[in-house]
């Protein structure tokens, strides 16, 4: 027969020996384990303030005042909503909120305004041309930004006209700051930029770019050059000033308050845009990189670059002066940038957009490339989009005359060799069609006297005319994924004009010789 097991004495809160003592001691050991664990928990809350979903540490920390490491509570409830609320209650950005800073001579400005002109909007922009000492001759007001004198920066000794190009940031925050006190603004300034007197801006998509981001963040946005020599000796955190950069409102105001003492620490540095950027570093300040910001550091023919625009906004070129006329419609470099200021104007966002398409025939395969508003290449055989989409080598870099490197890829042209070379077609008209569209067409560009012998070379040689028509873009396109969009081509007119119609590419369309 098994033996029942029997409660030890004195042990176990259900054991029948001890009575009513033994259970006394019982809940008494229950009561402290539980205190003990609920004093562990409260501990834990207070200390651990993200693990225990912000419980006491609310009610330690004090509502209206910094705390020992200078956090404010209001912070964390920004922290918590995030800025899309914020953002989702304020107006777009428009051109009335960007304040344009240009840096000039008064001595060359007469020389170099034509560039200004392009793009400046009297009456709908606002900014000024800012200038060393007063100009000599009336100011064009009614073409150009006002002007003002900048502040005295000769005790900066040799370096002072850097200096002052440096400050003009600063300059143009305190001009907004004075006409917000006096009650002569028109609207918030949420975005303060800068340029040198040869800088062409495509204000439209600058607006669509800084529209990306929240102004009442602290942002510079920018890009550095094109050439790596420039970038090695200069750093590649350094938005170039003739490209143009872009700094927010509460970057700019902290600017305001350094900048002088910046300067001072950094006198030694070659340029403005240098000492900027070291500046904004001390204030933790990164460079947010826009791949249509164009120093265009290179020399000789900047077509390939420019024919090779990567899928961003044209927001700048600069340096035009430096590199040979970029079209054949002018013997200057003004003249030369005419046409394609003028057609961005019927679709700003589509300004040197590329797109890709393929025209075949009896035993042949073209492969066509559009860069709208600029040019349009048409190759007599098959090439792929990958190597379409990287610029033609028509340059060099800026410092040495070298062959590269340059921070982006490039690849061979022959200028040489017929049977090597694309034809090359430029632009000519554009006028808007039906249905939000525009049409431009593109004139062919005599080569060499001798042309290439091969069949698809021949039948390529008979067309005059290549015809583009394409949807207008919008600045909402550039809130999108970026992606280039597809084409067709069709030949008329008996083959002398090359139609391409642009358009959105299908799901999971490919682009293929």
């Amino acid at each position: 027969m098994l033996h029942k097991w029997k409660a030890a004495d004195g042990g176990g809160c259900a054991g029948v020996a001890g009575g009513v003592d033994q259970r006394r001691r019982c809940v008494a050991a229950s009561l402290s384990t539980l205190i003990a664990a609920t004093l562990a928990f409260l501990a834990y809350v207070a200390f651990f303030p993200d693990g225990g979903a912000h419980g006491l540490y609310r009610l330690w920390t004090c509502q209206d005042c910094a705390g020992d490491l200078g956090e404010f509570p209001g912070d964390e409830a920004a922290a918590a909503d995030g800025p899309s609320a914020a953002r989702a209650a304020r107006s777009p950005t428009t051109l009335s909120h960007v304040a344009f800073g240009i840096g000039a001579s008064a001595r060359t400005w007469d020389q170099r305004r034509g560039y200004a002109e392009l793009w400046w909007r009297p009456g709908q922009m606002r900014g000024h041309v800012w200038l060393e000492e007063q100009p000599a001759s009336p100011w064009p007001a009614a073409t150009c930004p006002p002007y003002r004198v900048s502040a005295d920066a000769s005790r900066f000794g040799d370096r002072a006209p850097a200096s002052r190009m440096a400050r003009i940031v600063v300059d143009s925050f305190l001009a907004v700051a004075g006409e917000l006190g006096n009650g002569t603004a028109r609207e918030e300034a949420r975005w303060f930029v800068m340029g040198d007197d040869d800088t062409v801006f495509f204000p439209d998509n600058l607006v669509a770019v800084l529209s990306k981001y929240d102004h009442e963040e602290m942002y510079y946005v920018g890009a550095p050059s094109e050439s790596v020599e420039q970038d090695v000796m200069h750093s590649y955190g350094t938005a170039f000033g003739g490209g143009g950069f872009a700094v927010s409102y509460p970057a700019a105001a902290a600017l305001a308050t350094a900048i002088d003492g910046c300067l001072d620490r950094y006198r030694y540095f070659f340029g403005s845009d240098e000492r900027v950027k070291a500046c904004l570093s001390e204030l933790g300040v990164p460079l947010t990189r826009e791949p249509g910001f164009h120093q265009v550091d290179i020399r000789g023919d900047a077509y390939g670059m420019l024919a090779a625009h990567p899928v961003a906004p044209l927001v700048s070129l600069h340096h035009l002066d430096h590199v040979a006329p970029i079209s054949p419609q002018g013997k200057t470099a003004l003249d030369a940038v005419r046409p394609l200021v003028g057609a961005s104007r019927f679709d700003p966002a589509r300004a040197l957009q590329q797109s890709f398409c393929y025209q075949r025939g009896p035993g042949y395969v073209w492969s066509v490339s559009i860069s709208w508003g600029y040019t349009v290449q048409v190759y007599p055989w098959a090439v792929a989009p990958h190597e379409l989409e990287v610029p033609l080598q028509t340059f060099r870099t800026w410092r040495s005359w070298a062959d590269g490197p340059f921070v982006f890829n490039t690849r061979p042209l022959s200028p040489h060799d017929a049977c090597a070379r694309p034809a090359m077609f430029f632009l000519g008209r554009v006028r808007n069609g039906t249905a939000r569209t525009t049409v431009t067409e593109y004139a062919r560009r005599a080569g060499p006297s001798k042309e290439c012998d091969k069949a698809s070379f021949r039948a390529a040689s008979t067309v005059h005319t290549v015809r583009v028509i394409a949807p207008r873009m919008s600045e909402s396109d550039w809130r999108r994924a970026p992606r280039r969009q597809c084409c067709k081509t069709k030949r008329t007119r008996w083959g002398s004009v090359l139609e391409v119609r642009i358009r959105r590419c299908g799901r999971g369309e490919l682009t293929s010789p």
